[in-house]
């Protein structure tokens, strides 16, 4: 059998899609229509199950019959840290009605099944959740939208400050050390990151790390400034938008943060634009139609959008060593 690493795209795709069938009958599911979707970390796949869904309930946010299922990139998130994402994700569905990912049981009551099979390096952890509608934005981008996303935010935020986390739960810390310092995800040591970035960009991102870092000293971790966050919103990324709503699709980022870190990577992409402003004042009011946000936090908002931008060079630059012959797509 010819190695993973010397297989072409169709072929590694070839592979997995034999790796996810084995996944899907952990959930009782023996015929179904699969179509690969991406292999950018996790690898996915639609799947429309020809004999049952593990999805009995109709609902007018989810597709009946259509699931995606997830193929963890080993190495990225620990077995707990998925298991985590996972549980909160059904608490949301249970405990709330936010427009969330809804994740299947596998015939054991589990939230994920391991697998492994000849031909695909390591064991992989999969994951089935249920296929939600919505369309996402690339053009016609208005403040209802960003007032949607302000009030998905919310719920989340007021959802995670208030429950009680299962024995076990873990996820990524994004305070200070857990963004700038050394962490699972960068892979790299972080003196050794922050002596690379380039020269250019070094004055701007010292500045506002040592800033946010002060800053974050101040606010603490209680509940009031810190909890369980999206990390990952964008009105342009992992939304979708239907029905008058914000509907969140892609979980895997999830950590523990600082509420205005999570408001600032949702307006990090159109701080530029002349429409900033607008979209700005359209979360903040989606936002606290539902949850209030101190006065003394918000004031830091450019700060939070900012340290965004300054995990991005990091993230960049620690990519960059890892993968020398790729710089030229980590700066670009």
């Amino acid at each position: 059998m010819k190695p993973f690493e010397k297989l072409t795209r169709r072929g590694r795709v070839r592979r997995y899609r034999q790796l996810a069938q084995v996944a899907l009958a952990g959930y009782g599911i023996s015929d179904a229509r699969l179509m690969f979707i991406r292999d950018a970390g996790n690898v996915t796949f639609r799947v429309d199950p020809l004999d049952q869904t593990p999805f009995k309930e109709e609902s007018e946010r989810f597709y009946r019959n259509h699931c995606v299922l997830r193929i963890h990139e080993p190495g990225y998130q620990t077995d707990e840290a998925i298991s985590s994402e996972l549980e909160w994700l059904s608490a949301l569905h249970r405990d709330t009605n936010l427009a969330v990912p809804q994740p299947a049981r596998s015939l054991n009551g589990e939230l994920s099944v391991e697998v492994q099979v000849s031909g695909v390096p390591e064991y992989r952890r999969c994951s089935l959740l249920r296929w939600m509608k919505g369309r996402m934005l690339t053009k016609s981008v208005h403040p209802s939208h960003f007032r949607a996303t302000g009030r998905l935010m919310a719920g989340l935020h007021q959802h995670a400050a208030y429950w009680q986390l299962p024995a076990g739960f873990t996820r990524p810390r994004y305070d200070w050390h857990g963004l700038f310092g050394d962490n699972d995800f960068i892979k790299v040591p972080f003196g050794e990151v922050w002596t690379s970035i380039p020269r250019d960009y070094y004055e701007p991102f010292e500045i506002v790390t040592t800033k946010v870092r002060q800053v974050m000293d101040e606010f603490g971790q209680g509940a009031e400034a810190f909890g369980l966050i999206y990390a990952d919103i964008g009105v342009g990324s992992n939304i979708l938008f239907g029905g008058g709503e914000a509907r969140a699709i892609d979980f895997d980022d999830c950590a523990f943060g600082y509420w205005m870190y999570d408001i600032g990577v949702a307006l990090s992409e159109v701080y530029t634009e002349e429409a900033f402003p607008r979209y700005r004042d359209a979360l903040l009011e989606g936002y606290t139609q539902f949850r209030s946000m101190p006065e003394e936090q918000c004031g830091h908002l450019d700060l939070f959008i900012a340290t965004w931008h300054a995990f991005e060079m990091y993230w960049a630059t620690a990519g960059a060593i890892r993968f020398p012959g790729s710089r030229e797509a980590y700066f670009r």
